[in-house]
């Protein structure tokens, strides 16, 4: 059969694309490879975006274009109404591919491509048969040949697990819709679910931060390497200071690490410590500060439920009973630095967070693209590198890196970055 001069290709995530996509283009050498990341299936949001930038990356490092399709997560629930308690495999997967391989296709016709596949293939969690039936329907209805090709066989499932250490390719945990997220992962799925408000340590958005700028470094020719480290995390779910009497509600931020509140402490002020107010219910600290901000924290522990307040309100709140309510979760999770340039080398190496203040405060992913593509010939040349720090709001990036590092100490400083609150910690 005549090889197709330009092949489109479905992506779904960057583990199964970086063997699939090396091997499809050396069986079709000739071929134009036009990857496509259309996977309106995949929830939360915030883990599109991590499988999306990680798909970016890969299709980075094997020369291949990158496409994003439209993320139409409404849509493909519509499709598979009445089928979300199948099981993998089953029959929901089947109309999850129609979906997704009907938009390929289409768009591969758009394109000019004469053919089309899917990186599903590579999948052991999917079917090869529900594949080859779905492919070539669409093949039929729509003129464009189904190019279907089992990798995992020959050893490739091993060839693509080496790939993906040697790439330092993100790996997901479950396999993306929100059925199967509850499925697969049952009580875990838990943070899953949950979106944060600036970029708390442990978190997707911490982790989508950290990997933008990997792919940013990555795209400029840069060398990146990723540390991993695991920690104690602390997550707030819901956290409210109000006054018993007027209702008003006094706003507040909670100290990471504080102890949840069991159902509602309603209670009156009976202590004051310096800048700190004591409720007769729970162990409830108020701490009065002059402005409301967040701040870098030493060392990580578990404290009373401790909410800050401005000073502005310490009549009130001296003057009305208080009702307050905290609900938190811990649990351990993992960070990650991420180092750019060659640091061994290097005269100086610049630090800055991954992460934000409890407030939300913190450095931009802008700000730090453009510090990345302003300083690129510095980092190519080996005269500064980059150390981008998880969990720091904490203090734990830092303290990782220097206990993998010892011996770059002496080369540390803070990013001259506005917002980077390293400065006040180093």
């Amino acid at each position: 059969m005549e090889k197709p001069k330009k092949i489109l290709a479905h992506v779904c995530c960057a583990v199964d694309a970086i063997y699939f996509l090396k091997r499809l283009r050396e069986d079709f050498p000739n071929s134009q490879i036009v990857a496509y990341f259309y996977d309106p299936n995949i929830h939360p949001y915030e883990e599109y975006l991590l499988r999306l930038k990680e798909s970016e990356r890969a299709c980075k490092i094997l020369g291949i274009e990158f496409l994003e399709g439209p993320y139409n997560l409404e849509g493909w629930l519509k499709k598979v109404k009445g089928y979300e308690h199948f099981p993998e495999k089953g029959a929901r997967c089947v109309i999850c591919f129609d979906e997704r391989l009907e938009n390929s296709v289409k768009k591969a016709k758009e394109l000019g491509c004469e053919a089309f596949t899917t990186t599903l293939l590579m999948s052991p969690k999917k079917s090869q048969e529900q594949l080859l039936k779905v492919g070539k329907k669409l093949e039929e209805t729509y003129g464009v040949r189904y190019i279907h090709k089992d990798y995992r066989k020959g050893g490739g499932v091993q060839e693509m697990n080496r790939l993906v250490k040697e790439k330092e390719i993100w790996r997901q945990d479950y396999c993306g819709c929100m059925f199967a997220l509850f499925q697969q992962k049952g009580e875990k799925a838990f943070l899953d679910t949950v979106g944060f408000s600036g970029r708390i340590p442990g978190t997707k958005e911490e982790h989508i931060f950290i990997r933008s700028l990997k792919v940013v470094a990555e795209l400029l020719d840069l060398p990146t390497k990723e540390e991993e480290f695991t920690f104690l995390g602390w997550f707030p779910l819901i956290g409210k200071l109000q006054l018993a009497k007027s209702k008003e509600v006094i706003p507040s931020l909670v100290v990471p690490f504080s102890a949840p509140i069991r159902g509602i402490a309603k209670g009156d002020i009976v202590k004051r410590v310096g800048n700190r107010l004591y409720l007769n219910r729970q162990n409830v600290v108020i701490q009065l500060e002059e402005e409301l901000k967040g701040f870098p924290i030493e060392v990580p522990k578990t404290s009373n439920p401790t909410f800050v307040v401005e000073k502005k309100y310490e009549k009130k709140l001296l003057t009305d009973r208080i009702v307050a309510t905290l609900d938190v979760r811990v649990e351990f999770v993992k960070s990650r630095n991420l180092l750019i340039g060659n640091p061994e080398g290097a005269q100086v190496i610049y630090l800055l967070p991954a992460d934000t203040l409890f407030d939300g405060r913190g450095i931009s992913i802008k700000e730090v693209e453009d510090f990345i593509k302003n300083e690129k010939q510095r980092l190519q040349t080996g005269n500064i590198a980059l150390a981008i720090l998880g969990a720091q709001s904490y203090g734990l990036g830092f303290e990782y890196l220097k206990e993998l590092h010892p011996d770059w100490i002496e080369k540390f400083r803070p990013a001259p970055l506005e917002g980077n609150f390293l400065q006040e910690q180093l």
